[in-house]
């Protein structure tokens, strides 16, 4: 139930961040930039454009998937981030040390940030006493950087 209701609180952050973001840009988005969009991720839905100073934001949603991509006007990719619950999707070198060094643990959140050289993952974790937050790099250095004690 408590897992539940965490899964349910971070994504109605995310879907706030989303309607805030949306309310703030105009669309006047470069059709360029839609079309190779539409071409590369086919399957987006609830897709919504915004653009903020120099940056186009796209936010969308692919196979139960929440993701932003951050584009400069010439359609050049900056940085992206997804967000899923299901551990299955990530590396399978990260899956493999999670499982050895928190095995333990399930995974209840993950927030994957991807750079044009970098790609890291905060990964939320949780067993019956407390909850964590592992950030770990695409390398497959891992470390705790949050810890929260839970409370019963």
């Amino acid at each position: 139930m408590k897992t539940k209701l965490v899964i349910l609180v971070c994504l109605l952050v995310v879907g706030t961040q989303s309607t805030v973001l949306a309310g703030s840009g105009r669309s006047t988005v470069n059709e360029k930039i839609v079309k190779a969009f539409r071409d590369a991720f086919p399957l987006a839905e609830k897709v919504d454009w915004i653009e903020k100073g120099d940056h186009v934001y796209v936010h969308f949603k692919e196979h139960e998937v929440l993701s932003e991509i951050e584009y400069d006007h010439d359609g050049n990719f900056l940085f992206s981030e997804r967000y899923y619950t299901n551990a299955d999707m990530l590396p399978l070198h990260l899956s493999w040390e999670l499982h050895k060094k928190f095995h333990d643990k399930t995974v209840f959140g993950v927030t994957e940030a991807t750079t044009e050289s970098e790609t890291f993952y905060f990964i939320k974790m949780e067993d019956n006493r407390e909850w964590i937050t592992i950030k770990a790099t695409s390398d497959g250095s891992m470390q705790v950087t949050e810890k929260f004690n839970k409370l019963g």
